[in-house]
């Protein structure tokens, strides 16, 4: 434990800088709408003041506003730099993720829809539906927890998958009395 604490504090010092730079972005940004707003709602006002008396509000609502300017693009630089370093990282974050996309969130999905299909022209919809409904629990919780596959979530996901199939028959062909696609066998 006290050989991992040196190397975990420059990760913790670095994200807490991180944070710090967002934070303190994020406050100059509003900071300097707020005082550029109300500088231009003062100055507003003093219009009703003579002229010679209205001069110096005048003057420091003018400086107000100057400085309301300034902390705005001084916010928006350094967002602009915090948001380049973070798209140089997100780019290198998404080369490596990009296999586990194609592969988990679209081959397997579409793969599994390909062969529910094949189930429904061939079985019929309540199979096909039973069969979806199991492997897209049984595909979510292993892509969740892959050791989380015990025989009490195979178990579960059966239930879920008759249970649902049953109520879709309740509403759709008994109460409604709406026709389901048969498939070749039955």
């Amino acid at each position: 434990m006290l050989l991992k604490l040196p190397v975990t504090l420059p990760v913790i010092k670095v994200i807490h800088r991180s944070t710090n730079v967002c934070a303190q972005m994020l406050s100059n940004l509003i900071l300097g709408v707020v005082v550029l707003l109300s500088s231009i709602f003062f100055y507003l006002q003093t219009t009703d003041l003579p002229e010679r008396s209205a001069l110096f509000p005048q003057f420091i609502l003018w400086g107000l506003v100057i400085v309301g300017i300034l902390l705005i693009f001084q916010a928006l630089l350094e967002g602009r730099k915090k948001v380049s370093q973070e798209v140089s990282e997100a780019r290198r974050e998404e080369r490596g993720q990009f296999n586990d996309i194609l592969i988990f969130q679209v081959a397997v999905p579409g793969g599994l829809l390909l062969v529910a299909y094949g189930l429904l022209v061939s079985v019929g919809f309540y199979p096909a539906s039973t069969f979806l409904v199991f492997t897209i629990y049984s595909y979510h919780a292993y892509r969740i927890d892959a050791a989380n596959l015990k025989s009490a979530l195979w178990m579960r996901a059966i239930f879920f998958a008759l249970v649902i199939t049953l109520f879709m028959y309740l509403i759709f062909t008994l109460l409604l009395g709406l026709p389901a696609p048969s498939g070749a066998l039955f």
